[in-house]
């Protein structure tokens, strides 16, 4: 018979008690998220946010996951930057349209629930969307043997923004001859992770290696947060227009970068820009071609901003003075697709 504490359904492999603990160590760190918008406390069955302050509002909402990261973070017993990972992923995401993202909700499912390394990974979340000034206002933490193993586990989020009708960015207003700005990366953000897990087994090498030309440990480069750039971009519309961007997430510039042209091509310099060291370790293990780099990961670009010709000097200056990297990094051509100097 099983404890009569824990029930048949934690006989089972469900545990209400270690549900509950996870949510007790995360409702500080989520209340610390909340404005005067968000309307209720937590334990509803959905997520109040009180939307003001715009006439004709937009609203722009985007979903998705931190992919085989997470196993990084597991074998390095670290969770909370999971959290900042899909924060920033996903605020990008929805910057990208043109809007302010507002509100957050996660998602944590797992075998078997471990309460601290869930807290953390929410805790992570919510002290990045207190840095961007997002408020996390609901989530779901699921139990569920027999679909996840024993230390499995994924990570989702949502985000939700808006604006303004006429503030929408779609890439209708790009033409041909404007500046693509690139702004720096963290590194791998949350994309690539399946070859450059595979590029480390292969070599025989351990997160805690720290190979050349890494100043640090690999497993410590390759959980390297992704990089928000809601500040930076909202600083940039304030000085210049921006007529196309986009977030470089699964794909790389390739695949990422065409949809803020309106349908346009662009023309890169791939000298243009920095790239932080951890792709030069992949691209030499693994021995991976450039093509295949290229539409894998994002090498030292993050984001994408197209600005008028006669614009990039202001916009890269408006970028660095808050504190992001940024070049001119390419021009857009009339022929559709991306092509490298």
């Amino acid at each position: 018979m099983p404890e009569e504490r824990g029930g048949f359904y934690e006989s089972a492999g469900v545990s209400i008690e270690r549900g509950a603990r996870a949510v007790d160590l995360m409702r500080s760190a989520v209340e610390g998220t909340h404005g005067p918008e968000v309307i209720g406390g937590p334990g509803g069955f959905a997520g109040l946010y009180a939307l003001a302050g715009l006439r004709d509002p937009v609203l722009a909402s985007t979903i998705d996951g931190v992919g085989t990261k997470v196993l990084v973070a597991r074998e390095m017993g670290r969770f909370e930057t999971l959290g900042a990972d899909i924060v920033n992923h996903c605020a990008n995401d929805v910057l990208a349209t043109g809007a302010r993202p507002l509100f957050f909700l996660d998602y944590v499912g797992t075998g078997r629930l471990d309460p601290e390394a869930v807290a953390a990974t929410v805790q992570g979340a919510a002290e990045a969307c207190r840095m961007l000034g997002i408020a996390v206002i609901g989530g779901e933490t699921a139990e569920m043997p027999g679909l996840y193993g024993e230390g499995d586990f994924d990570v989702v989020g949502v985000c939700t923004g808006a604006c303004e009708r006429g503030e929408v960015v779609t890439g209708e207003g790009v033409r041909v001859g404007d500046a693509v700005i690139g702004l720096a990366s963290s590194g791998l953000h949350t994309n690539g992770y399946t070859l450059a897990r595979k590029v480390l087994e292969d070599a025989s090498l351990s997160y805690d290696d720290t190979p050349g030309p890494l100043d640090r440990s690999v497993g410590e480069a390759y959980l390297e947060p992704h990089r928000a750039y809601v500040r930076e971009i909202q600083a940039l519309r304030e000085r210049v227009g921006v007529r196309g961007m986009a977030h470089i997430t699964g794909g790389g510039l390739v695949g990422n970068l065409p949809r803020a042209l309106g349908g346009l091509g662009v023309e890169l310099d791939a000298d243009s820009w920095s790239e932080p060291e951890v792709f030069g370790l992949i691209r030499s293990l693994g021995n991976v071609p450039e093509d295949e780099m290229r539409r894998v990961f994002n090498l030292g670009v993050g984001f994408c901003a197209v600005v008028a010709p006669e614009e990039p000097e202001e916009a890269i200056a408006t970028l660095r003075t808050s504190g992001c990297g940024a070049w001119k990094i390419g021009t857009v051509a009339e022929r559709p697709g991306v092509r490298f100097a």
